[in-house]
């Protein structure tokens, strides 16, 4: 197995998930010395490479965007507001709730 080739689409998809498997992992070491809210920071990070992964396998992520927004325009409070970044979090929580509901 060639990890990171892109020549077809299925190779192509493949290293899209290998670059997000290296993300979570390497995350997870990091955090070992890393600040405690680094930890959220990454997963929402996470959450956001998700839905981008999704949308580039052609799957409807409409009702997804927002909280792609939501986190593209507040991740970077982790590092301004601890109390900010903590109720943006809370309302992301409350932002999926509601779609998973419409679901």
């Amino acid at each position: 197995m060639k990890w990171f080739t892109m020549r077809g689409s299925a190779e192509s998809r493949e290293y899209e998930y290998i670059k997000l498997l290296s993300f979570l992992i390497t995350s997870a070491r990091g955090l070992v010395d890393e600040p405690q809210l680094y930890g959220p920071l990454r997963l929402i990070d996470a959450a956001a490479r998700l839905i981008s992964l999704m949308r580039s396998e052609g799957m409807d992520v409409s009702k997804l965007e927002r909280l792609e927004k939501m986190i593209e325009e507040n991740e970077d409070l982790v590092m301004i507001d601890k109390g900010k970044f903590i109720e943006f979090l809370d309302e992301l929580v409350l932002e999926l709730t509601s779609i998973i509901k419409e679901l």
